[in-house]
């Protein structure tokens, strides 16, 4: 898997699926298959119907099968839900896409069955072109055989489909999420495990998660004051706190939270409410000021210190966020710390 990037099976147990997709098929009467991003099959069929069988068989009618899986998966990121819609031989299928964010993974393809009230046009035209390709008496045979299986494919009414997509997209998008989630908790401890004192690191394959029993303190003050844990950016805020004095780009922090760029810009600004730019350089902002008020240390020092290589530049940002230049600032907090207290009268 590349870096920054999500594989499906990173995201399901196919195993584990495999045994919940047998259930889903048998709950809902529909027969369920689990593609990756290239149309190919990554569990076995629960409940494939005897019709689709016999289909899938012949290379003519698989490839047709093949395409509408991969064009419907298609479909369905591009809708960005899940897509209902009769495939070549007149049944209905539907694709359910797994993503992560924009980056698409597969789709849970459900269906074989057809359509209330429905036309037999489809399996009438793929019979005709089975014969036309195989005209031994196997397939001649075969043709009743295919019109008896397809009358006994399960009818269903469109809004019982509708409902069988909505739920199965609700269980994709909850296994998405917890794998996410997960995710972003690994990579918390990780980097709050590689800040500790090199002892500890050394021995990293042994300490337990629990961070702040070894550390006594929280993960990220900072972190947690800004976004849940439970946040896709949250990894990136630990990384922000930790890192403030080193240029933070944001392909980084994509990369670090496994999201492609955009869709890490759009998150962070939902999750943070502030774009990622403002909220990193207000963060350096206020570790300036932490820095003016504790230490002797001159304005371009402490620009340095942040990663700052113009001066210029940081006094700016800094009379941006605060109203005044950092000098200003610095005896503004002095005279204020010089002024005689009343006390209680």
């Amino acid at each position: 898997m590349s870096k920054g990037k999500f594989d499906i099976k990173s995201i399901l147990d196919i195993p584990r699926w495999e045994a919940v997709q047998d259930q889903l098929a048998k709950a809902t009467g529909t027969a369920i298959i689990t593609i990756d991003y290239k149309g190919t099959p990554i569990t076995k069929h629960s409940m494939r119907t005897d019709f689709c069988s016999i289909i899938r068989e012949n290379p003519i009618s698989c490839k047709r099968c093949q395409k509408c899986d991969s064009l419907a998966g298609l479909e369905a990121v591009r809708l960005n839900q899940p897509f209902i819609y009769l495939c070549h031989c007149g049944i209905v299928d539907v694709a359910v896409p797994i993503t992560v964010g924009d980056q698409y993974l597969g789709a849970v393809m459900f269906g074989q069955v057809r359509i209330s009230n429905g036309s037999d046009a489809g399996v009438e035209r793929l019979v005709n072109e089975i014969s036309a390709v195989h005209t031994d008496d196997a397939v001649s045979a075969l043709q009743p055989d295919l019109r008896e299986l397809y009358q006994r494919l399960p009818e269903m009414e469109y809004e019982r489909i509708r409902g069988i997509a909505d739920m199965i997209n609700a269980i994709v998008q909850y296994i998405v999420a917890c794998a996410v989630d997960n995710r972003a908790r690994m990579m918390s401890y990780e980097w709050r495990l590689r800040s500790l004192p090199g002892d500890v690191h050394a021995a990293g394959a042994d300490v337990p998660v629990e961070i702040h029993a070894l550390t006594g303190k929280e993960e990220c003050i900072g972190a947690e004051e800004t976004v849940q844990k439970s946040s896709m950016v949250y990894p990136a805020v630990v990384y922000i706190e930790e890192h403030l004095h080193e240029i933070i780009p944001m392909h980084e922090m994509a990369s670090l939270c496994h999201l492609s760029r955009s869709y890490f810009s759009r998150l962070f600004q939902h999750d943070i409410g502030e774009n990622y730019t403002d909220y990193v350089n207000r963060r350096k902002v206020e570790r300036a000021k932490e820095l003016r008020r504790s230490s002797p240390d001159s304005v371009s020092a402490i620009a340095s210190a942040l990663g700052f290589l113009d001066v210029s530049y940081f006094v700016k940002l800094f009379k941006r966020f605060e109203g005044v230049t950092p000098l200003t600032y610095r005896k503004l907090k002095r005279s204020s710390s010089a002024a005689p207290s009343l006390g209680k009268i």
